[in-house]
């Protein structure tokens, strides 16, 4: 059965075979009573009470047909179509005059193609050229026995059925070929669209733990490393406990919402520098954004405290007008962008590929000699 809601069909099929089916319904039920109307004004003077009753039960039938046809074809219902029109076809000694049988015309054969041609869209192949031919098999029949010695003209007609039904066919296939054509590439485009959406998905948690590990343990041990500050000193022991904590909990579940100043307070009383505070008691973010802008302010200050030659910055944090701004600034000796290494990956991975990451911005602004301002800034929306 061909059926516009079969589960196995793709979305363009399904919404073709829904389609076509409905208008099939519409063009079913309209075809029955324009054939009606014309078999009752040509109805035989004796037998015009049969024909109207046969009428009237084929257009009754008609129409419970498109119902169902509008709906989902049942399983059958072309074989019961097929009995039906296949009755109508036996009775043409009662419904149809004798000339227009010799004329290939009349009511019966009009409803008989266009039904013969309707039952390929909702049938399997077989299915459908059997209904065909056992419809046109009757009418064939009937047309005999109505007129034998002018059934030439409505063998004519009768034996182009099932050719209508056969090109009926041919169109359904070649219909549905496309359709699943068009599906295939849409499932295709799909898949393409999940693999790079698991791919970013990876290289953002890439970039997280890169970051995350260059802010805390690496920093530390560059630092160590460096001889910038001695490994015995306590709070270099106390910064490689935070790291270890940080690098152990950097997949643990947050909360969707919470307030940052707990975190900016401890980012900032745990570092090496004299920070000058300036914000709000409370600031609720997003947890991502949160965690974004806590981390780029753990890498903005110990920028500060390895490269600027200062022991002091000022935090200055804004949440007004919709937008959270925190703005990181010292005095020391700056820097020029463009001569900062192509290796040195600090304050593009860990500040502004980080704020970018959770839809915020950052801005690095800097010279030699002027010191250096790093702000960080995120749109409630």
């Amino acid at each position: 059965m061909v059926s516009g809601e079969h589960p196995t069909r793709g979305a363009v099929e399904r919404q073709l075979m829904r389609a076509a089916l409905r208008i099939l319904a519409g063009a079913r039920l309209a075809v029955a009573l324009v054939a009606g109307l014309l078999g009752i004004m040509s109805a035989p003077s004796a037998h015009q009470t049969q024909t109207v009753v046969i009428i009237i039960a084929v257009t009754a039938w008609s129409a419970l047909y498109a119902r169902w046809l509008w709906r989902d074809p049942p399983v059958g219902l072309a074989w019961a179509d097929a009995a039906v029109l296949a009755a109508i076809g036996l009775f043409q000694p009662w419904t149809v005059p004798v000339v227009s049988v010799a004329n290939g015309q009349g009511w019966v054969i009009t409803l008989v193609s266009v039904a013969v041609v309707f039952h390929q869209w909702h049938t399997k192949p077989a299915t459908g050229l059997v209904t065909a031919l056992i419809v046109t098999a009757a009418f064939l029949l009937g047309a005999w026995w109505t007129a034998p010695a002018l059934w030439v003209g409505a063998a004519a007609i009768g034996a182009w059925t099932p050719v209508q039904a056969v090109l009926s066919r041919v169109l359904v296939t070649l219909l549905l070929l496309g359709a699943r054509t068009a599906d295939a590439q849409e499932a295709r485009a799909e898949a393409a669209r999940r693999e790079a959406l698991v791919a970013e998905a990876v290289r953002a948690d890439e970039r997280v733990h890169i970051a995350t590990l260059h802010d805390t343990a690496a920093t530390t041990l560059l630092m160590v490393g460096l001889g910038e500050v001695g490994s015995n000193q306590a709070w270099v022991r106390g910064q490689a406990r935070r790291d270890l904590t940080a690098l152990v909990t950097d997949t643990d579940p947050t909360p969707e919402y919470g307030d940052v100043m707990p975190g900016l307070l401890d980012v900032i009383g745990t570092g090496r520098l004299a920070v000058d505070l300036s914000a709000p008691d409370v600031l609720p973010l997003p947890s991502a954004v949160g965690t974004a802008v806590l981390g780029a302010l753990r890498e903005a200050l110990n920028n500060v405290a390895r490269h600027s030659g200062e022991q002091k910055a000022s935090v200055t944090v804004t949440d007004e007008g919709g937008r959270v701004a925190v703005v990181i600034a010292d005095r020391g000796r700056g820097f020029k962008a463009e001569a900062v290494p192509a290796q040195r990956r600090g304050v593009a991975n860990s500040i502004v590929d980080r704020l970018a990451a959770a839809g915020g911005r950052a801005v690095i602004t800097s010279a030699p000699g002027e010191g250096t301002t790093v702000r960080l800034e995120w749109d409630r929306g």
